[in-house]
């Protein structure tokens, strides 16, 4: 019996992985989210979904949380984990100019359906909870300047977070509202889109190692 309920559970988190690719390509195709059109992608029949979700509601916030949850962790480990913050930070700002291209999307569509307060209390949560005690912790340890950590979170939000959604509207990065198609560019424009992307992230870098104390950057 064992194996077989193991066996239900790899059955189970397959098809639950496939709902949610589903749900990613048919927002980056910008077609409409319906049961029919996912239980048909995915070849189940639409019954088969009510097996594992109520109704749409649910089946979306099971995609939500399950986009959510690796970016969740990972901005955890990089700011809980120890050794230099300001390697640490590095490593938060790669991570935010590396989400692939259908989750940055996602979010996109996201923002347009929520709430400005359900985005605020998610934001914390994600990313200003633990930004905050690190930045608490490196103001204690004399790595930073002495602020207010939630001052000091906020700056680094707004630097990192919000470049790369001013890239959305500037045609900069993978969100440009041209949506500009990818097969269509040669490889000189795709080289020099992304020298351009990875300029604005060297430059946010530069303004980020501003809150470093000079002592400890001569180090």
């Amino acid at each position: 019996m064992a194996g077989v309920s193991r066996k239900k559970e790899l059955v189970d988190n397959l098809v639950k992985a496939e709902i949610v690719e589903t749900v990613l390509a048919l927002i980056k195709e910008e077609q409409s989210i319906t049961m029919d059109e996912i239980a048909r992608r995915c070849s189940v029949a639409k019954g088969t979904l009510y097996n594992y979700f109520k109704d749409k509601k649910a089946l979306m916030q099971y995609v939500h949380h399950t986009v959510l949850f690796p970016i969740k962790d990972s901005n955890k480990a990089i700011f809980e984990k120890p050794g230099d913050p300001t390697l640490r930070l590095h490593e938060f700002i790669d991570s935010a100019f590396c989400l692939p291209e259908d989750v940055s999307l996602y979010f996109r569509f996201v923002q347009q359906k929520r709430t400005v307060a359900n985005q605020i209390d998610e934001r914390f949560e994600v990313v200003m909870r633990p930004l905050i005690r690190f930045c608490r912790q490196g103001i204690q340890e004399g790595f930073f300047i002495d602020v207010d950590p939630f001052v000091l979170a906020e700056m680094i939000y707004g630097t990192v977070i919000g470049s790369l959604i001013s890239m959305q509207i500037r045609g900069d990065g993978t969100l440009d509202k041209k949506k500009i198609d990818k097969k269509k560019m040669d490889k000189k424009q795709m080289d020099k889109k992304q020298m351009d992307i990875e300029k604005i992230k060297q430059d946010i870098i530069r303004l980020v190692d501003r809150i470093t104390l000079p002592s400890r950057r001569k180090k």
